[in-house]
């Protein structure tokens, strides 16, 4: 069982999170908090897997809290959910060690994808979250091409930028190589580049 820890002090994504992730096998909602005091609190009584946390909210939590929970808690992993889609900002966090961030405007499916790979320290961007990444700093005919991803194609370069192989990828979501080849093409078109690793994908982004 995946305990999570929900640090958002909006009602409507604090509900919207317990309802969708509450409704998921293996995952309990272990608490969720307004603030620092009460993320502190919450840690270390609940000792959560992941926290899902906003750290753009103003008064109530702020990127200093991602520091102290990467400094003091080890084993919380992160996953950033946040309306904030700023590639500066982004990149900045992604430098800090933040592997996992997620748009507010992600889809069902992909906050259950990126809470999965979270608690196995897998990287994961959402769909939105790598436009961001990428907009503008792809060649111009392939600016909005982006937009075309399918969660799919989102998730396979999840896995393609954690630097699994096309075989481990096949496997891990119960499809054929063929398959895994064929989306990677699609992506690669798409795109209008490949790379290899997460280095290879943040580098390119940083551009």
């Amino acid at each position: 069982m995946l305990h999570i820890l929900i640090c958002d002090n909006q009602l409507l994504t604090s509900e919207g999170l317990t309802s969708i992730l509450s409704a998921t096998d293996g995952i309990h909602i272990a608490g969720k908090a307004k603030n620092t005091t009460e993320l502190e609190q919450l840690i270390d009584s609940t000792k959560p897997v992941v926290i899902i946390i906003d750290p753009y909210l103003g008064d109530s939590f702020s990127t200093d809290d991602i520091k102290n929970i990467q400094k003091e808690y080890a084993l919380a992993n992160i996953l950033v959910l946040s309306d904030k889609q700023d590639r500066e900002e982004i990149l900045e966090l992604i430098k800090q060690g933040v592997r996992h961030y997620v748009s507010k405007k992600c889809t069902r499916e992909e906050i259950v994808l990126a809470v999965y790979a979270t608690s196995k320290g897998e990287q994961f961007y959402c769909k939105n979250t790598i436009q961001t990444l990428f907009e503008n700093h792809l060649p111009d005919k392939d600016n909005d091409a982006i937009t075309s991803l399918s969660v799919r194609e989102s998730e396979i370069i999840q896995l393609i930028s954690a630097g699994m192989t096309n075989k481990e990828i096949a496997e891990k979501l119960f499809l054929s190589i063929h398959t895994i080849k064929t989306h990677r093409k699609n992506i690669i078109k798409k795109l209008g580049f490949t790379f290899k690793n997460a280095a290879d994908l943040m580098l390119y982004a940083a551009k």
